[in-house]
C-alpha cells in the first residue's frame, strides 16, 4: 500500500515540486546561519529603510537590519511552530479520539462535548485570547495552537476507531486476551496513520498562518525575534514609501504554506 502510494506520489508534479520547496525551506532553517549574508539582528542606523539593492538584496528595515537575512531566520519560527503544535494537537487527538471511540458511553459524551467547545469558537480568537492569558513566546505559541488544532484529528480518529472495534480481528484479539491498551495501541491506532499524516501535513500550513496572524497582531514571538508575522506588522507603517518591506515576508508565507497545501492535497 505504501509502495504504491510513494509511486503515485512520485508520478505528481505538483506534489515533487511542493515537496521540492518544503525541502528547501527546511534546509534553509538548519543553514540559516551560515547562509545569510548578515547577522538579522545587528542594527545599522546609516542604512534604514533601504530599497533592494546588491549589497542588500531584499532591503533593509527600520533599524538597517538586513530584509533578507531576517526571512531566513524567520523560517525556523514558521516551521518549527508548524511542525510542534501539530505534533502536540495530533498527540492530544489520537490520544482523546481513540478513548472516546474505544470505550464510548459518558466517557465519550465528555470528549465530544469538550470537542464541541473547542470548535464554538473561530481558532485564531482561542488563540488570541490563549496567548493574552499566557504572554508572548514561541513556547506559548506552541502550546496555544498545539491546544487548538486537536479538536479535527480526534473526530476523525475516534470514528474510525468505532468502525474498526466491531471487526473480527479485534473480537478474536479480545477472545485471546488482548487488553484495551494492545488493542488500542497495536490495532487501531496503527489503522488510522494514513489518515493522521494527511491531517498533520494539512494542519502545518494553518498553524503557520496563525502564527504569522498572532504576530501581526503583536501576541507572537518577542522582538527582536525575527518572524515573517512581526515583520509584515512593524511594515505597516512604511507600507507607502518602503512597500517591499511588507512584499517579500508575505511573499514568504504565501510559497510556503501553499507548498504545504498543495503536497497535502
Amino acid at each position: 500500500y505504501y509502495v504504491d502510494a510513494l509511486m503515485r506520489l512520485r508520478k505528481n508534479r505538483s506534489a515533487m515540486v511542493c515537496l521540492f520547496v518544503i525541502v528547501v525551506f527546511i534546509i534553509v532553517a538548519f543553514t540559516a546561519q551560515w547562509i545569510s549574508p548578515y547577522d538579522p539582528y545587528e542594527i545599522d542606523l546609516k542604512n534604514m529603510l533601504e530599497g533592494p539593492s546588491a549589497e542588500h538584496w531584499m532591503g533593509t528595515d527600520e533599524y538597517g537590519r538586513d530584509i533578507f537575512s531576517r526571512i531566513l531566520y524567520g523560517t525556523r519560527i514558521s516551521l518549527s511552530v508548524g511542525l510542534v503544535s501539530q505534533i502536540i494537537s495530533t498527540v492530544l487527538g489520537v490520544v482523546l479520539g481513540s478513548i472516546a471511540g474505544y470505550y464510548g458511553g459518558k466517557i465519550d459524551m465528555l470528549i465530544s462535548r469538550l470537542m464541541e467547545v473547542f470548535s464554538a469558537f473561530p481558532d485564531i480568537l482561542f488563540a488570541i485570547g490563549i496567548m493574552f492569558v499566557l504572554g508572548q513566546g514561541i513556547l506559548n505559541i506552541f502550546i496555544a495552537l498545539g491546544i487548538l488544532g486537536w479538536v479535527s484529528t480526534a473526530r476523525l480518529v475516534r470514528s474510525q476507531v468505532l468502525q474498526l472495534k466491531e471487526t473480527e480481528y479485534i473480537a478474536a484479539a479480545k477472545s485471546a486476551g488482548a487488553t484495551s491498551f494492545w488493542l488500542i495501541t497495536r490495532h487501531m491506532i496503527p489503522n488510522c496513520v494514513s489518515t493522521i499524516i494527511i491531517l498533520i501535513t494539512m494542519g502545518i500550513p494553518g498553524a503557520i498562518m496563525s502564527e504569522a496572524s498572532l504576530s501581526f497582531l503583536g501576541l507572537g514571538v518577542s522582538p527582536p525575534t525575527a518572524s515573517w508575522g512581526s515583520m509584515i506588522n512593524t511594515a505597516r507603517i512604511y507600507i507607502l514609501s518602503d512597500p517591499t518591506y511588507s512584499i517579500f515576508p508575505g511573499i514568504a508565507i504565501i510559497i510556503l504554506v501553499l507548498a504545504f497545501n498543495i503536497f497535502g492535497d
